[in-house]
């Protein structure tokens, strides 16, 4: 039985996964790759940098220094997010609504997602339960991260529900014991990305925090009239 939520951060609770793949998109050219920020966000989506880096320098022979490219980005996002960043539309109202108790477990770094949950006003939600995979030896898809939440609440992973948008977060709970929804509210991802989500293993795949809404409470995670745990 589902008792608890376990959200991913960026693309699920705020719309940065299409300033940061636009960021790379710009910067990776430097190190002679070039990859669209769509085909970034399929394939990296929910990825650390140390993960995303390994795998390029894999694939195209580079020579990338992950701390360095992640300082080089994360640069140039704090000045964006600052200006352009938004939480996803309905997600507040989302997170008040909920009857069970909720952590968020990301790639990002622990300081970037202090500053996007402080630009989008969602900090409150989430106080004492934010896990980065920088605290963790191992970056999504492996399953580190969830159960670093799970334990660190005293959470069992099979109570655990977890909504990701990346393939590499659903299989990453999948592998936690973890069920999983996907979404696809995020302007990174398009109606024609359900298959990969579910091929991940998603149970369900929601269109948009309206529709996640919906489903959630039909698990009997929200409550009917939207006042939470008051």
């Amino acid at each position: 039985m589902t008792r608890h939520i376990i959200f991913d951060c960026d693309g699920v609770l705020i719309d940065s996964e299409i300033l940061s793949f636009a960021v790379d998109e710009r910067m990776l050219p430097e190190y002679s790759i070039t990859l669209g920020a769509a085909e970034l966000a399929r394939t990296f989506g929910g990825v650390a940098y140390r993960e995303m880096v390994a795998e390029l320098n894999a694939r195209f022979g580079t020579d990338i220094d992950p701390a360095a490219y992640q300082q080089q980005c994360e640069a140039e996002l704090a000045r964006l997010f600052a200006t352009d960043l938004r939480a996803i539309a309905g997600m507040a109202e989302l997170l008040g609504g909920l009857t069970v108790p909720f952590a968020l477990a990301s790639g990002s770094d622990l300081a970037r997602l202090d500053q996007c949950l402080s630009i989008t006003g969602l900090s409150e939600f989430f106080e004492g339960r934010i896990f980065s995979a920088q605290q963790v030896t191992r970056g999504k898809p492996a399953p580190d991260v969830f159960l670093l939440a799970a334990k660190t609440c005293g959470w069992e992973p099979e109570s655990c529900l977890v909504i990701e948008d990346s393939p590499s977060g659903v299989i990453a709970a999948g592998a936690a014991g973890m069920r999983c929804v996907g979404f696809l509210g995020g302007a990174h991802r398009n109606a024609g990305d359900e298959g990969i989500l579910r091929d991940a293993g998603a149970e369900y795949v929601a269109g948009s925090s309206a529709d996640l809404h919906r489903y959630l409470r039909e698990l009997g995670l929200i409550s009917r009239n939207g006042d939470g745990r008051g």
